[in-house]
């Protein structure tokens, strides 16, 4: 009866999200049981005017906010904006731009001293190692690390667009993520392994939610906060 309870839930959690766009889970739970079920929504930081296409589920889980410039279209290359807001017990938080590990570009983000984050860019051809991606390139508006939370800002340069795909950015767009609570073994360093991960996810959103006006797109990637 537990295990048919828990396919019951799973099933009912892959048919349903806040807004009614997929959000999948991980049957992975070498995580901590997560305390809701994911939410996506348009969040607007007061501060900034800035607003990002939020996906959340559970303290265990990353918050990730994804921005792009309103004048965005499919298949060209433009700058988007990731903010991941992660669980001082996560030794290491991936992101794809596509809703799957492999073939598009992959941001790796992970705790280096006491106030910084390293960001880097990765590929996948196979479930193997993620090896470096030079064709993307990262520009950290801000980082900041506690004693419950790190928190890394960043613009990505090449992220909209790969090989054979690019971003939808005009309609419904599906990302993916991975964390480990293992530390790397390298944190000042961008090409350093890391351990294969704990626990991931799949979740699709508008990106209708994360447009911002271009003007104020570009004044904030260029300045940061």
């Amino acid at each position: 009866m537990r295990a048919l309870s828990h396919i019951i839930s799973v099933l009912l959690l892959l048919l349903s999200s806040s807004d009614g766009t997929l959000a999948s889970p991980t049957l992975n739970h070498e995580l901590e049981t997560r305390q809701s079920t994911p939410t996506i929504i348009r969040y607007c930081n007061p501060a900034t005017s800035i607003c990002y296409l939020e996906y959340s589920w559970g303290p265990s889980v990353p918050v990730f906010r994804v921005a792009i410039p309103d004048t965005a279209s499919s298949g060209t290359q433009f700058d988007t904006l990731l903010q991941v807001i992660a669980p001082s017990t996560l030794g290491w938080v991936g992101f794809s731009w596509r809703g799957r590990m492999t073939l598009n570009p992959l941001t790796v983000v992970w705790p280096n001293g006491n106030t910084g984050v390293t960001v880097s860019s990765r590929w996948a051809n196979a479930r193997t190692q993620p090896t470096l991606y030079p064709q993307a390139t990262y520009r950290i508006l801000s980082a900041s690390r506690n004693a419950t939370h790190w928190t890394v800002e960043t613009v990505c340069s090449g992220c909209s667009t790969w090989s054979d795909g690019a971003l939808n950015p005009s309609g419904s767009q599906s990302f993916a993520w991975a964390v480990s609570r293992t530390a790397v073994p390298q944190p000042a360093n961008t090409a350093s392994s890391f351990s294969v991960h704990d626990n991931y996810g799949v979740f699709s959103g508008s990106m209708s939610l994360a447009k911002v006006p271009k003007a104020a797109f570009d004044a904030y990637v260029r300045g940061g906060r």
